[in-house]
């Protein structure tokens, strides 16, 4: 047969026996074969039980000779070198009698398949089970979870066709012409074993691998269709002209920049950045290049708009980029873990149980030089790739659709190709997503003062510490020595995190009543009770101190109005609104957070997310007017204070 016949016959598949099993599926577009050129390269073999454990049987276990794969009696696993997500792998099956073994889908690097993903049966279950399976350990069932919906296997000794597709959550099995599988995984939330978790909250991207654990099993016409490669592509996050597309959440105009078509963020002050829009399931790459020894840095996903309560980062799982800083505990690069409130479960567990995944090797080069992330986020997954190779996991992350953040947290850092690739949604529960953006911006930059009014007097009190806005209480301004904005404003919500950072004493304070006035014993005299004291502080709204929201430890709790709560000249449902439904506030020491929503003449103030104030009326309070920060001679901090003006 001459050359020009036997192209022929590679193109059109007659003489397939003559070429290779391999040319079965060269029509087919897209399909590439899982092991080009007879190479098991990358292919790592394990022990059948656990994919951690090398094989424990001597010899070679596996053999790839002319397109055809031999499972050779070894109670092993073979694993590919890659990972795939959404895919169409074809291939042919024939088994010896008695023989018992598997096809794994999506499979992390551990544990055993069936358990930890999603393992189809390829077995003679006639004589592996001396005809006492169950119709979910037959062949083509997901295995120990979903049976067939019909028996279609050929008897032993003959090929069996596969075509299996895995697309999202849905996996669809097709044996010899006939659909005998269609399942949505991420709707079996029930879990059917005690060892594995229910199918819905099993991955969905992974490797591949066969299993032979008895008996011999045979393969041939192993191909593979990448149904995410090509679907979308990639596009930039950064334009690298300017920071179009992303939001300063917390930090000076200056901390983020652009220079020579890079993002650049000079570490002060402690925050973040973010884009405009959610994401959910996605690819996104970017390169980062440490300018000092030991910096810090980090790259947040699944992230709230907003900073946490009392804290300089949001709510997120944050994906570490630190430099030379490792230890049992963290590593310099890639560690996931979640953070203010975000959780997500380890690809393996922590030296000391911390809800944080550690990488599987070092890979990050030292400052000066760039590195590669590659962060794969599919249905609460999340896999990151440090210059080219998957090094951390982490899954059952929540939220798992938010923002995308980059950190500032005193590390001189550049960014740069940093792009993205959507990929099909999961359709996360509201439980899942993160909050939205309602149009807040910052009051408070973290570096200085800018917004602020400052006579003389305030300097070295009123301090930009970093995040935190710091005030000790001393004020040598002349006259009013409250720490006013420069603009004024007339309806808006505003979000405040406060502490009280001054040692609380025992005092004895007024008992309020829920009317507003002050509880009086038989003789006439102001009743009191004793608390635990840190000082006094408040918030002006409007351009005036009647209007105080207040902050401090007495009983009937923080965020009443105080002006307008004591002025006995007001109705008495105006003073009954102005003091607190309930005690909101945290301890002494702790950060709280206000909202408070100021619409023409009414204010709802929520503490700690109770509402202390539901939409009190204040009469003749003024229309529009500044925000001042109550001098009150007592320490007081302030954090992450946000305005959103309504119409």
């Amino acid at each position: 047969m001459n050359n020009t016949k036997i192209s022929l016959a590679i193109c059109s598949g007659l003489f397939a026996l003559l070429i290779g099993a391999q040319s079965a599926f060269c029509a087919d577009d897209g399909f590439k074969p899982l092991f080009p050129g007879d190479s098991l390269d990358g292919w790592k073999i394990s022990d059948w039980s656990d994919l951690t454990t090398p094989q424990k049987v001597a010899g070679t276990p596996w053999r790839m000779a002319d397109g055809v794969l031999y499972g050779l009696n070894k109670r092993t696993w073979i694993i590919s070198p890659d990972e795939y997500s959404d895919f169409v792998l074809k291939l042919e099956t024939k088994v010896t009698r008695g023989s018992n073994g598997g096809i794994g889908l999506r499979f992390p690097p551990h544990g055993d398949p069936a358990y930890t993903a999603m393992e189809i049966q390829v077995v003679d279950s006639g004589a592996y089970y001396s005809d006492n399976s169950r119709p979910n350990q037959r062949t083509g069932s997901v295995y120990d979870e979903i049976a067939p919906s019909k028996e279609v296997v050929k008897p032993v000794g003959e090929w069996n066709s596969w075509e299996i597709t895995a697309k999202g959550s849905r996996v669809t099995i097709v044996l010899n012409g006939e659909k005998i599988i269609d399942v949505d995984m991420s709707k079996e939330t029930k879990a059917r074993q005690q060892r594995a978790p229910a199918l819905a909250k099993r991955p969905i991207k992974g490797h591949i691998g066969f299993q032979n654990l008895n008996g011999s099993i045979t393969l041939r016409n192993i191909t593979i269709k990448n149904l995410d490669e090509g679907d979308a592509e990639f596009t930039p996050l950064f334009n690298g002209r300017n920071l179009d597309g992303w939001v300063n959440v917390s930090c000076a105009p200056e901390t983020w920049t652009v220079k020579d078509g890079m993002i650049y963020c000079t570490g002060i002050p402690t925050g973040v950045m973010r884009t405009e829009k959610m994401y959910e399931n996605y690819i996104l790459e970017l390169e980062y290049r440490h300018i000092k020894k030991g910096g810090n840095a980090g790259l947040f996903v699944h992230s709230d708009p907003i900073t946490a309560p009392g804290q300089p980062f949001t709510r997120s799982i944050e994906v570490q980029i630190l430099d030379g800083r490792n230890t049992e505990n963290y590593t310099s690069h890639g560690d996931i873990f979640g953070i203010h409130g975000a959780t997500m479960k380890p690809d393996k567990p922590h030296p000391n149980g911390w809800m944080r995944s550690l990488p599987s090797e070092r890979r990050a080069k030292p400052a000066g030089q760039w590195n590669h992330y590659r962060v794969e986020c599919r249905g609460g997954a999340i896999a990151l790739a440090v210059n080219g190779k998957v090094v951390t996991r982490a899954h059952d992350a929540n939220p798992r659709k938010g923002y995308i953040c980059l950190e500032s947290e005193g590390g001189q850092v550049y960014y740069r190709n940093t792009r993205i690739r959507r990929l099909p949604s999961s359709n996360p529960p509201a439980r899942m997503v993160a909050k939205r953006a309602q149009g807040y911006r910052i009051l408070y930059n973290g570096l200085d003062l800018r917004g602020w009014k400052t006579p003389k007097g305030h300097e070295g009190h009123w301090r930009a510490k970093d995040w935190v806005l710091d005030y000790d209480g001393k004020s040598e301004a002349e006259g009013d020595k409250c720490l006013w904005t420069e603009d004024e404003f007339e309806n808006f919500s505003l979000i405040v995190d406060w502490r009280q950072p001054r040692q609380a004493k025992a005092q004895q304070t007024p008992l309020i009543l829920p009317d507003g006035s002050e509880a009086l014993d038989t003789e006439g005299k102001p009743k009191t009770v004793e608390v635990k004291d840190a000082g006094d502080s408040g918030i002006y709204i409007r351009g005036t101190s009647k209007s105080q929201i207040n902050i401090w430890n007495w009983a009937c709790g923080s965020g009443e109005i105080w002006g307008y709560r004591t002025d006995k000249n007001m109705p008495a449902e105006v003073r009954r609104a102005a003091t607190p439904l309930l005690k909101a506030d945290n301890p002494p020491g702790r950060w709280n957070r206000f909202v408070i929503t100021a619409i023409g003449d009414t204010v709802t103030v929520v503490l700690n997310g109770k509402t202390v104030i539901k939409e009190a009326k204040l009469p003749g309070i003024p229309k529009k007017g500044p925000i001042a920060l109550q001098h009150h001679g007592d320490p007081i901090q302030f954090a992450n204070i946000y305005v959103k003006e309504l119409d």
